[in-house]
């Protein structure tokens, strides 16, 4: 191909990195970091491979054997985590919406608390190797957040924890799929 080719790599990089995909082609999670490979081949087995891959994949470190249980528990963490930061983005929220709204947003708060309390049980659950336990409950924290969705569609106005919700719904779909492979 002769002195084209390195212009075409170059120009495919350039593309790539403008669609934000350039960290997952190199092999990279979110923020540049690598991406576990063995977190990676577990997690492609989910409905939300690059969610798992990104979210999981923090928390590799700390285990010594990554297999499909240390997968699930990472990513049982990550959705906890995600939670957490769901119910701070609630408390930012209120101080900008109409006060018709923030009523809605108080009841989204109490159904991430009461995701927080699932998740906890779908941890000690999983810690005694209870998948059955802890899929119904990781199913009743989906029931929990998803909940939130209905005041503001009742009210015909946008929900500003859409993404929180989306993003809470591909990791929940992704533990309940791992918690199946365990």
């Amino acid at each position: 191909m002769g002195p084209a080719h390195p212009r075409l790599v170059l120009l495919a990089a350039v593309a790539l990195l403008f669609a934000g995909l350039l960290p997952q082609a190199l092999g990279r999670g979110k923020g540049g970091a690598p991406a576990n490979p063995l977190v990676a081949g577990v997690c492609s087995k989910t409905p939300f491979p690059d969610v798992c891959t990104s979210t999981a994949g923090r928390h590799a470190s700390k285990y010594k054997v990554i297999d499909n249980l240390a997968v699930l528990n990472m990513q049982v963490e990550a959705f906890s985590k995600r939670v957490a930061q769901a119910r701070k983005h609630v408390a930012t929220s209120a101080r900008t919406i109409p006060p018709a709204q923030s009523q809605a947003l108080t009841f989204c708060d109490t159904m991430y608390m009461n995701t927080q309390d699932t998740i906890g049980a779908a941890q000690r659950a999983i810690t005694f190797k209870d998948t059955g336990t802890a899929k119904i409950m990781l199913q009743l924290a989906v029931q929990d957040f998803e909940s939130c969705d209905r005041p503001f569609i009742q009210a015909n106005a946008p929900n500003p924890m859409g993404k929180f919700d989306k993003e809470l719904n591909q990791m929940a779909n992704n533990c309940m799929t791992l918690a199946n492979m365990v």
